[in-house]
């Protein structure tokens, strides 16, 4: 279940749904990788949709992540740290399906649409683990 605080910030920053968020990996030289994804969510996990051969070998080799979104304008910001579990089930199907209606719309998904695979498309599930927010209302960090 996703931290009701969490939520109202990804709510606050992620209005708009064509907003890239970063996600950043690491090597497996110990090196940061940064990417820009789409990111959706629910009540329960955050969504990536993943494809790239280096971001997806660096989470094979190591889960951890850091997402990094901010508003345009302003320093408001939000950033989450977790791990994410690279899934090609039925089950990430559905999700990623989900994801791409919300981010793209119906239209957009029809333009999109692809089985998950590991050598091609895989759906992200980020479980976060901790979070900062910043600049978006009231309360510590604000």
């Amino acid at each position: 279940m996703i931290d009701p605080e969490l939520k109202t910030a990804l709510d606050a920053m992620l209005g708009d749904p064509e907003h890239w968020v970063h996600v950043g990996t690491v090597t497996p030289t110990g090196e940061p990788h940064v990417t820009p994804v789409m990111l959706a969510y629910d009540d329960e996990y955050l969504y990536l949709s993943l494809t790239g051969r280096t971001k997806k070998a660096n989470l094979e080799h190591d889960p951890r992540v850091c997402l990094s979104m901010a508003r345009d304008g302003d320093i408001a910001h939000v950033i989450v740290w977790g791990e994410v579990a690279m899934r090609e089930d039925e089950w990430a199907q559905e999700r990623w399906e989900f994801a791409m209606r919300h981010i793209l719309g119906e239209a957009g998904l029809a333009q999109q649409q692809r089985p998950l695979s590991r050598e091609g498309t895989s759906l992200g599930v980020v479980t976060p683990k901790r979070w900062r927010v910043f600049g978006l209302g009231p309360g510590p960090g604000s």
